[in-house]
């Protein structure tokens, strides 16, 4: 079996791991709730075909005398274990089925499919980032529903072959290493930037240090709203996701200071021979937001998105290595500060689509808290679904509630008049908080 070294993503990630209690905040899960006459040996023929078309399904993560590796097996499956429904909230207990530890030096990965009602399956995925990003799971979408197709008679899959392996890519990219010129942007645009000593909906005493606890909170931008917030966005020459970070920045900002510091993930599948590769070559990198009371919502957006494109031009710095002394004072990179508040944005989320059955995506909350807020915003239509996964030890669940409806509040005064001064958006939030 051979060792490959693991990328930077890969890497910072299974060294985190070693360090963090269970659940791992690093647990993934894609759920699917599967209504009609599923045929089971099928579904167990077309993931096998996909666990054999992708290494990172077949990969153990482990340290040896070089480092930390991955060792890919050629023969590797992921067991589908048939369970019956144990009962319970649907969202709750996915929840505590994703939160089951995962050995990575045996498999990354864990399939199960439950028995839910008559003619009524959920097939649950768990896997460990190191493994696993969003375009992965885009792909899983399209492959499986390719693959099943097949194997229940229909059209043939007509798959190519991924063009290589994540062990590949981590020779190519740390043979290429990391420019200098990208170090030398982080050390200057990191350096000075405060920590978010508060954290919405209103200043108030936090916990010193995080712990692993965490729950969400659920909310819906309507479809008449979702028009107006991309409306908006054209008008500001920017994008939904622009627009969507500089609200959470302001969110952030009315408790602290101007200088704001919050996490996006990037992608790193520049090169067209990742496109179709499985695992993980996302990282989240700090996005630095400059929201003065005296400015304009207009004026915060058009910084934003030139924050936003310096760090997409310097993105192959891995986050870990921000870490490490890239910047001349520490500031933001003491402790946990760089990665408290952080936002992902699906505007075209994937669908699994499966002969003869209904197939719905079920977003489970995290196994525990990844960062203090982390915020997802699915694309529903014409409007968002939005969840937050949030630090007990820093929301109870009202101040998660606020918190969520000072967002959706920034949101939609944005959306209503793009101009409006920051100091109004503060008075409004203050009201909520």
């Amino acid at each position: 079996m051979r060792a490959f070294p693991q990328t930077f993503e890969q890497e910072a990630l299974w060294i985190a791991e070693q360090f963090m209690p269970d659940p791992s905040p690093f647990l993934e899960t894609w759920a699917q709730y599967i209504a009609g006459p599923l045929d089971v040996p099928a579904l167990e023929r077309a993931l096998a075909a996909l666990v054999g078309r992708h290494a990172a399904l077949r990969t153990r993560f482990e340290l040896d005398d070089t480092g930390a590796v991955q060792r890919i097996d050629p023969a590797g499956t992921v067991p589908l274990e048939r369970l019956p429904w144990p009962g319970g909230d649907l969202h709750d207990t996915l929840r505590r089925a994703g939160r089951r530890p995962l050995d990575l030096t045996v498999s990354p990965a864990r399939l199960t499919l439950y028995d839910y009602a008559p003619d009524e399956h959920v097939l649950l995925l768990q896997i460990h980032h190191i493994a696993v990003d969003d375009a992965s799971l885009a792909l899983l979408d399209h492959e499986l529903s390719a693959l099943y197709t097949e194997e229940t008679g229909g059209e043939p899959a007509k798959l190519t072959p991924p063009a290589l392996t994540l062990g590949e890519h981590a020779v190519r990219a740390r043979a290429a290493g990391i420019a200098p010129q990208d170090l030398a942007f982080w050390a200057g645009y990191l350096d000075g930037a405060p920590p978010l000593t508060h954290l919405p909906p209103r200043v108030r005493p936090a916990a010193a240090r995080r712990g692993p606890d965490c729950d969400c909170v659920r909310a819906t931008v309507p479809a008449e709203l979702g028009r107006a917030v991309r409306a908006a966005a054209r008008t500001l020459r920017t994008t939904p996701h622009v627009l969507m970070s500089a609200c959470t920045a302001v969110t952030a900002a009315a408790v602290n200071g101007e200088d704001i510091v919050i996490g996006i993930p990037v992608s790193r599948r520049g090169e067209p021979d990742l496109d179709d590769v499985f695992g993980c070559l996302t990282d989240l990198l700090p996005v630095r937001f400059q929201v003065p009371a005296r400015a304009t919502f207009a004026e915060v957006c058009a910084a934003a998105k030139r924050s936003s494109l310096d760090v997409l031009r310097h993105r192959q710095v891995p986050y870990a290595m921000l870490g490490g002394g890239v910047t001349r004072t520490r500031g933001v990179l003491s402790g946990e500060h760089l990665g408290r508040i952080c936002l992902v944005l699906d505007e075209i989320p994937s669908r699994l689509t499966l002969p003869g059955l209904r197939c719905e995506r079920v977003y489970v909350a995290g196994a525990s808290a990844k960062f203090d807020w982390l915020q997802y915003v699915v694309a529903d239509g014409e409007g968002w679904n939005v969840r937050a996964d949030y630090a007990t030890d820093y929301f109870t669940a009202d101040e998660a509630v606020d918190t969520l409806q000072q967002w959706l509040t920034a949101l939609s005064a944005a959306a209503d008049d793009p101009h409006v001064p920051v100091r109004t958006l503060f008075d409004r939030l203050a009201e909520i908080g």
